[in-house]
């Protein structure tokens, strides 16, 4: 454990993620079993430096594993409000290796590196006054960091959230939530349990949010409960610009394999990169970033799903076709910026790396 700074130490120390990687070291201080499957991970700067960021968003963990570098996106569930900390709260996944790893050996004192926070999925950027949190499994951990933030800032902000879980032992942060709807008049919290209540249907809930369509709503859960959930509120006729989801929670989708990344010798389309002046090729149709990494360009690989956003880059010239934009906001998009992780190379390129 490092020793403590003091309260003007605390004050004075922003934390400055590293320019060139965008990366810091997180320790962590504190474990916390939360369900027989769910730990949260407290973690401080070695400085203790405050934290920045918009309840909602992520970090991407850096791990190295057998000897080889492997990221994973993790959803903060801390709230900036108490800038110190950061919590990360972790689902064990039946065949994940990196959720298996951290529930199974990170530790007290233990250092790990992590990429600054990001995402679009926010609550600071949303203008809403009555807002509706979905969320079932460890989807739960982006409407807690908003729900926490919404308490702490004594927030007039209606907000409803209803849970799925598998059982009344699955629901993490229960107590929590209970306390929350004791201590606030404009929060309550509702459950949908499966071995109880069998799944969310839209009777269920518009039994359980009569004023569903008043509301701006944020979704976070498992891909079939996401897909679902849009099902539900699409054929209630809900005006989906007051929707808002984040596709990934703990273990993210199973990575893709890698088309096949060319030597600079072989034919192919150049992706030259601005910053290091290294130029490689791909082939045609070849994912973007299967390029980047072949070069050993900086870039966090996280999701390979399009979900994350972490492996975003700006084109400067050149043709690629994109399957998702999902976290890339309208500006972006216009700028030039993709998702690298699901871009292929239609031409020559140039990348503001």
């Amino acid at each position: 454990m490092h020793q403590q700074a003091s309260q003007k130490e605390w004050l004075e120390a922003p934390l400055q993620w590293a320019e060139v990687s965008g990366t810091t070291n997180l320790i962590c201080q504190k474990v916390i079993q939360e369900t027989h499957d769910v730990k949260t991970f407290v973690f401080q700067t070695p400085k203790l430096s405050r934290f920045n960021y918009k309840a909602g968003q992520f970090v991407t963990l850096q791990l190295e594993m057998a000897g080889k570098p492997v990221s994973r996106t993790y959803t903060i569930s801390s709230t900036p409000s108490r800038p110190y900390t950061l919590e990360l709260t972790i689902k064990k996944v039946d065949g994940g290796k990196v959720s298996g790893w951290l529930l199974d050996n990170l530790k007290e004192g233990h250092r790990i590196g992590a990429t600054a926070p990001a995402g679009v999925f926010n609550l600071a950027d949303a203008d809403a006054e009555k807002v509706l949190f979905l969320s079932a499994g460890c989807g739960i951990t982006p409407m807690m960091s908003m729900s926490r933030w919404l308490q702490d800032t004594c927030s007039k902000v209606d907000a409803r959230f209803v849970h799925s879980a598998r059982s009344e032992q699955d629901i993490i942060f229960h107590n929590e939530l209970t306390m929350m709807e004791k201590t606030s008049e404009l929060f309550s919290a509702d459950y949908v349990l499966e071995d109880k209540d069998g799944f969310l249907t839209q009777e269920k809930l518009q039994q359980r949010v009569p004023d569903l369509h008043s509301r701006t709503i944020f979704v976070c859960g498992p891909v079939p409960y996401m897909k679902a959930v849009k099902q539900m509120v699409t054929e209630s006729g809900f005006n989906m610009d007051n929707y808002h989801e984040e596709s990934f929670g703990g273990e993210m989708m199973p990575q893709v394999e890698k088309s096949e990344a060319v030597a600079a010798n072989a034919a192919g389309f150049s992706v030259s990169l601005e910053k290091s002046g290294k130029v490689g090729t791909v082939n045609p149709d070849g994912l973007l970033l299967d390029a980047l990494e072949g070069q050993k360009a900086p870039i966090v690989a996280a999701c390979r799903a399009g979900v994350c956003g972490a492996c975003k880059v700006l084109i400067i010239d050149g043709e690629v076709d994109s399957s998702s934009q999902m976290t890339l906001t309208a500006q972006e998009i216009e700028q030039g910026y993709v998702l690298s992780c699901c871009s292929t190379v239609k031409s020559d390129v140039a990348v503001a790396v």
